[in-house]
């Protein structure tokens, strides 16, 4: 008696064992997996979208045709906390051919500083409050490393001639020319572009620099950021579910919600009805004929009866027809996906809108041609019979009574020469082609698709 009291006492004692060793195993591994998902999001790579609060005054813009040195950084301001430069590259730009043009921008960005930030403005905290809470988690040597990314971000710029730049103007629009000067309006007066501060800079305490002077300035008006903290607190909810998801491991055999296989002890003549897909469901049998299993699967499993008969069969058959527990990790229990929907576009080339006009040009223009004129000079008398001229009528009268001649009158006459006339006219030459709006593309959306399984509406 005293031996079976001592043996029952040893089986207590080892399945409590057996149960804290499971307890404790699942404990750590859901630890584990916390610090995995948050380590994983840290450790995505930085893009556009993750630092436009980091930043302001990237966006697409117009340059004047013919402008030879434009500051393509002009008005540009980062969180110099977390950026550490900005550089851009025009190379691709013909600022002397009206056109549409490409220029990135390159922002090296400090990979902690930026994760500083992200997790403070989520718990709507400070990242002097972020970084104070995580000063006894730091390791000194990790601190002294300065990990960066660089994002590219590509904005168009369009290059208007003076009459496509001088409405821009007029419409508030603004137009960037020589050494950071901007085209003025019509009446004179300049177009006025307010100045803010980065989002980030609220959370950060960061300085603003100036990306062209490289200099600190103090906007009076911070920028609001892209998104609310509940609505980034859903962002990286959903981004962690999805990698969750993605990491989980499949197996075939049958596990219980701890973790741990279950297996018959040898000797056990229990056996389930039928096998399911993935593997065979083994209950676990104890110590004698009766067989029972060590824990109890979720509903659609294979439920064995526990009878004192040895070979102990399931009661019923699952509506599933699965023999195997629903644990979570299950290769036929697959989590439910959930759609991440991104929209689908494509590029439109809109070709330039122009007309024609007339050309003129002041020309010399014949209104007479040249001409010769006959003018008359004098009149002589001219004697017929000795061929004596004279334009004196007396001394012809005094010829004629010595030799007894006559004589005859006829008038003499010069040519002039006249050039011909003209006139200055305004005169048409031809047509020219004249821009109303330069060739822009667009990018037109035209549907969307997951991004995880590629579906499409």
């Amino acid at each position: 008696m005293a031996n079976k009291n001592v043996k029952r006492i040893s089986m207590i004692l080892a399945a409590l064992m057996v149960a804290g060793t499971a307890t404790g195993c699942g404990a750590k591994k859901d630890a584990k997996v916390e610090s995995t998902n948050k380590a994983a999001a840290h450790s995505a790579k930085l893009d556009e979208d993750a630092i436009k609060d980091t930043y302001t005054g990237i966006d697409d813009m117009y340059v004047l045709e013919g402008s030879k040195d434009v500051d393509y950084l002009d008005g540009v301001l980062y969180d110099s906390s977390i950026v550490k430069g900005i550089d851009v590259d025009s190379s691709k730009v013909d600022a002397s051919k009206a056109g549409n043009y490409k220029i990135t921008f390159s922002i090296t960005a400090d990979r902690k500083a930026y994760d500083a930030f992200r997790d403070a403005f989520i718990k709507s905290e400070t990242v002097k409050d972020k970084t104070s809470a995580d000063k006894t988690k730091t390791d000194k040597k990790s601190a002294d490393k300065t990990k960066t990314e660089t994002v590219k971000v590509k904005k168009d710029t369009v290059v208007v001639n003076r009459d496509e730049a001088q409405k821009l103007a007029d419409q508030d629009k603004l137009v960037r020319t020589d050494n950071g000067e901007t085209v003025k309006k019509s009446d004179g007066t300049e177009v006025k572009t307010e100045q803010k501060a980065p989002a980030s800079t609220a959370v950060t305490g960061g300085n603003v620099v100036d990306a062209s002077a490289k200099t600190e300035v103090k906007p009076e008006i911070t920028a609001a950021p892209a998104m609310s903290p509940e609505e980034a607190k859903k962002e990286e909810a959903k981004k962690d579910d999805k990698k969750e998801e993605t990491k989980k491991p499949s197996t075939s055999g049958s596990k219980d919600n701890s973790g741990s296989t279950s297996k018959p002890n040898s000797g056990s003549n229990s056996k389930p009805s039928h096998k399911s897909d993935s593997g065979s469901n083994k209950p676990n049998s104890g110590s004698g004929s009766n067989s029972k299993p060590s824990s109890k699967p979720n509903s659609g499993s294979n439920k064995p009866n526990n009878g004192n008969s040895s070979n102990s069969k399931p009661s019923h058959k699952p509506d599933s027809g699965s023999s195997k527990p629903n644990n979570g990790n299950s290769s036929n229990n697959k989590p439910s996906h959930t759609h991440t929907w991104v929209n689908v576009t494509k590029t439109v080339n809109h070709p330039a809108v122009t007309h024609q006009e007339d050309v003129y040009e002041n020309r010399q223009v014949k209104v007479k041609d040249a001409w010769d004129e006959k003018v008359y000079v004098k009149s002589v008398q001219e004697c017929r019979q000795c061929g004596f001229t004279t334009s004196n009528p007396d001394e012809m009268t005094e010829h004629m009574l010595e030799n007894g001649h006559t004589c005859t009158f006829h008038d003499i006459y010069k040519t002039v020469h006249h050039d011909a006339v003209y006139e200055t006219q305004r005169v048409k030459v031809g047509t020219r082609t004249v821009t109303d709006k330069a060739a822009w593309t667009e990018t037109v959306v035209t549907g969307q698709k997951c991004s995880s399984c590629g579906k499409r509406k």
